[in-house]
């Protein structure tokens, strides 16, 4: 079942008033061309621990749905920054350094709850020139120099540069492109006006309300009558999320793909080229 407090979480990454992703430039040091940390779960969210300044360890999600970097209240406090819009001298995730990344400060904690709770949510687009790679039944988190080849539509994608990574996604055989979504912990969510075209095996279900800066939207849950595809990979499930969650008043909901569909999959982003490749390992 899908709560409140889990729709939220990605929300509060990249729908916060006044966020929005940052050009400054930071600086990325890999010594070994590689990077690999243990890649920890909190709700079905890829988690890492990071040194911030020389204290941690910190736990934050690693969300290729998020825009920007956001650390929570409490979290800035403890770090002696001030300020709702930050910039971090020192970054470290195992052998990878980031240094000067620009990050938001909100109250995350009422979200974020729990024992091993995430302070925070680090854009997976703050590697520019880097191929991070979510290996999920490895439970690894990777880093390093390269970019993905041109995109084949199987098992490579590419998506708008001002968007946030997307892929087409068949269900039960129509196209439809959703936001690929890490922070997100169902398998498939996508807007209400679907729930009267798609094949369903029985009527909606609401499951909740979704809660954002500007306003409530219902949670509705159903089981779809076909497959979910991606590419040249059939997803296990066929459970669908409905709802008109969008990070701003006037924007049209679009819909996500999240961590329950990717559990089973090495999910690489090449953010610079707006590509991204999934593979299933055997």
């Amino acid at each position: 079942m899908i709560t409140r407090r889990h729709a939220a979480i990605l929300i509060a990454a990249v729908a916060w008033p006044g966020l929005h992703a940052r050009t400054d430039a930071h600086t990325i040091s890999l010594p070994r061309n590689e990077g690999t940390v243990p890649m920890l779960d909190f709700g079905g969210r890829p988690v890492v621990e990071l040194l911030v300044n020389g204290k941690g360890p910190f736990r934050l999600v690693v969300d290729t749905g998020a825009a920007v970097t956001v650390l929570d209240s409490s979290l800035a406090a403890e770090l002696s920054l001030r300020d709702t819009d930050v910039q971090l001298q020192d970054v470290r995730m195992g052998a990878v350094t980031l240094s000067g990344l620009n990050a938001f400060v909100v109250p995350l904690a009422g979200l974020l709850r729990g024992e091993g709770a995430p302070r925070g949510v680090l854009s997976a687009s703050a590697f520019p020139g880097h191929l991070v790679t979510f290996d999920y039944p490895g439970r690894q988190l990777r880093v390093a120099r390269g970019t993905l080849p041109a995109a084949d539509g199987r098992v490579l994608f590419s998506y708008q540069g001002a968007d946030l990574p997307s892929v087409p996604v068949r269900v039960a055989g129509r196209e439809i492109t959703v936001h690929l979504d890490t922070g997100a912990p169902y398998a498939l969510a996508l807007p209400t006006r679907y729930m009267k075209d798609l094949p369903l095996a029985g009527e909606p279900v609401q499951r909740g309300m979704a809660r954002t800066h500007s306003g409530s939207k219902p949670i509705y849950a159903a089981t779809l009558a076909g497959d979910i595809a991606i590419g040249d990979f059939t997803l296990p499930t066929r459970e669908l999320r409905f709802t008109d969650v969008v990070p701003d008043p006037h924007a049209v909901p679009k819909g996500q793909l999240g961590g329950e569909a990717l559990r089973d999959f090495v999910l690489t982003l090449d953010s610079s080229n707006q590509r991204l490749r999934l593979e299933r390992p055997s």
